[in-house]
């Protein structure tokens, strides 16, 4: 996300990014129990364009939890 940290209209849980593509983003709730954007009429007004940076960061913040987790950068869900 942004500095500005969005919350979910419907249940105030921080809002996060969820790449669907190169460069485009889904603006979602994280909380299991809300269903949104995914019950708003709209759903084409949550993408999002993000950023090569913002990608990369990400991307270097889940390396480094996957080292101090031992993971290994094993894709685990």
């Amino acid at each position: 996300m942004s500095k500005s940290v969005a919350r979910c209209p419907q249940c105030h849980t921080e809002l996060r990014k969820c790449l669907i593509q190169q460069n485009y983003s889904i603006v979602i709730c994280p909380n299991e129990q809300c269903m949104y954007p995914f019950n708003e009429a709209e759903v084409i007004q949550h993408l999002v364009q993000t950023s090569d940076k913002e990608i990369l960061e990400a991307a270097k913040v889940r390396l480094k939890n996957d080292n101090i987790t031992g993971s290994g950068g094993a894709l685990m869900e």
